[in-house]
């Protein structure tokens, strides 16, 4: 039998996500009106910005995006990462170093017998 995931974290992922929407929306730049015209600068525009994944990482969004699919929420691995990016803004640094500790392995200590 396989345990479910805790309900907490699948609210945590619901909650981010709805969070970034709300972001999303509330940085939309109104259109001028038609009498005054202004330069167009793109304030909250998206950028594009390649990740690399290992295979085993790329395993995990789509079985976690499997996942809240059953519990009725359809999203995609992007939406995903950036729901984890807000999660993590909003973690104390002692848990922020202890998950990026889990993610990049420590470095080698050199070797000072050479």
């Amino acid at each position: 039998m396989s345990s479910p995931a805790k309900p907490s974290s699948i609210d945590a992922i619901v909650a981010a996500a709805h969070e970034l929407k709300i972001r999303r929306l509330a940085g939309v730049v109104r259109e001028a009106p038609a009498g005054k015209r202004r330069n167009k600068r793109k304030t909250s525009g998206t950028v594009s910005c390649k990740v690399q994944l290992t295979r085993e990482e790329c395993r995990k969004l789509a079985k976690l995006k499997k996942h809240l699919a059953k519990s009725g929420v359809s999203t995609g691995k992007q939406a995903l990462v950036r729901a984890g990016l807000l999660l993590l803004v909003e973690l104390d640094r002692t848990d922020l170093k202890s998950a990026i500790r889990d993610v990049i392995a420590p470095e080698r200590p050199m070797d000072k017998s050479a």
